[in-house]
């Protein structure tokens, strides 16, 4: 294996640190200076930091593979125990971890699910969610940005598209969010139980969901999961959970984060704040450029299958690779002044924060819409949007993910 572009300088990498988790950009920038290909030794994986290496991996699903399987070693025996004795064990790979042809057949299913022209159709329906959540709290002059906007915003319209009720809006949350935990790496054993616990009870919830629709179908999501079928048979409950756990995380935890991420840089920045206002139309490049400058997903796993060379360093197969999309949104080279956030940034939507090629997330397109309208319903009613309490602003540890704890901002009625 070479070495040299990673010994190039002594790098010191580890997400654990709450300054790295807080701000890891200036650490991004190193990497992609001087160790494009990095062995992080602790972690036991790899990451790939510059744009174009990271979009060349994504676009060769052969050597960077996203079928990892379910990995013991890293999981206590009791999380393997419930789900195999108390869910459906241990469910099939489908779409984010899975390969051709099989994601193929399995991606087919859902392809259409919100394509540009029928998230357009969604357009006066995803205004009136806004809405309605700013009319609930417009008098205070005061809100809790995560709880009471940037998280119903998007749970609500995956809930109502899904076909299950908004009033489990916070059961939908805490599954979605005990999904995903366990990949950011960063949580303990007793977590991780916890998470697998809220999973079988998400499963056995959604099971019986699937047995009414198909009984009783409707024009939602979860309809046309249960009649569909993959090579002339339906999709069985195991294959309907996995998708379906999929649907939930991925259409609500990138766009909360980016809303979250949205609202902070409106209260930093009065002036842009107040041109948004001026200039609605320039909300959609804003939701574009909010999710470069911030990466709510700052990178996904692959598996090599081969001996493989990056910037210099050669990755050996069956290596653990971490494609960081957070620092490849961050590169000079692709980039004009990666660092600073400008609305008006001509490539802002050639960004990593959907991934790219077969696995390109399946809502990206609704996840720009609902940050836009979000943006662009809240600078038209509010000004003066200001952080209260800003020096305890704070992320969630997660290798992965992206978002921010809870916070509140004060404003004015316009």
């Amino acid at each position: 294996m070479t070495s040299d572009t990673q010994s190039a300088d002594s790098v010191e990498l580890n997400f654990a640190d709450p300054k790295v988790m807080e701000c890891p950009y200036p650490l991004y920038d190193t990497l992609r200076e001087k160790a494009p290909a990095y062995f992080v030794e602790a972690a036991g994986f790899w990451i790939i930091s510059r744009y174009d290496d990271c979009l060349a991996a994504i676009r060769d699903p052969t050597v960077f593979s996203s079928k990892m399987g379910f990995r013991p070693g890293a999981v206590p025996g009791e999380v393997i125990r419930i789900y195999n004795e108390e869910g459906f064990g241990d469910l099939p790979d489908t779409l984010v971890s899975n390969d051709p042809p099989s994601h193929t057949r399995y991606r087919k299913l859902v392809d259409r699910t919100f394509t540009a022209g029928r998230v357009r159709q969604m357009e006066d329906y995803m205004v009136e969610v806004v809405s309605e959540l700013i009319d609930g709290f417009i008098a205070d002059g005061r809100l809790k940005v995560m709880n009471d906007f940037a998280i119903p915003v998007p749970m609500f319209v995956i809930a109502d598209q899904l076909g299950v009720p908004r009033s489990d809006r916070d059961k939908f949350k805490e599954w979605s969010d005990a999904a995903v935990a366990p990949l950011g790496m960063l949580i303990s054993d007793e977590r991780k139980i916890e998470c697998a616990k809220l999973a079988v009870e998400m499963q056995h919830y959604f099971v019986k969901v699937f047995d009414d629709h198909r009984e009783n179908p409707r024009d939602d999501i979860i309809s046309d999961l249960v009649t569909k079928e993959v090579d002339g048979t339906p999709l069985d409950i195991p294959e309907l959970l996995s998708v379906l756990n999929q649907l939930l995380v991925a259409g609500n935890e990138t766009t909360t984060s980016a809303i979250g991420a949205s609202v902070v840089r409106l209260a930093q920045d009065p002036d842009l704040a107040e041109r948004l206002a001026r200039e609605p139309e320039k909300c959609k490049n804003f939701a574009e450029e909010i999710l470069r400058y911030e990466s709510p997903v700052q990178g996904l796993f692959r598996m090599t299958t081969e001996d493989v060379e990056v910037g210099g360093t050669t990755i050996p197969k069956g290596s653990l690779v971490n494609l960081r999309y957070g620092s490849a949104n961050r590169d000079e080279s692709k980039y004009e002044c990666p660092a600073d956030f400008n609305v008006d940034r001509k490539n802002a939507s050639s960004h990593l924060a959907f991934g790219a090629g077969i696995h390109h997330c399946i809502g990206a397109q609704l996840a720009r819409r609902e940050i836009a309208i979000a943006v662009r319903e809240m600078t038209a009613r509010l000004k003066d949007i200001r952080l209260v309490e800003p020096e305890k602003l704070s992320h969630t540890p997660s290798v992965i993910l992206r978002g921010l704890n809870e916070f509140e901002i004060e404003f004015s009625e316009r």
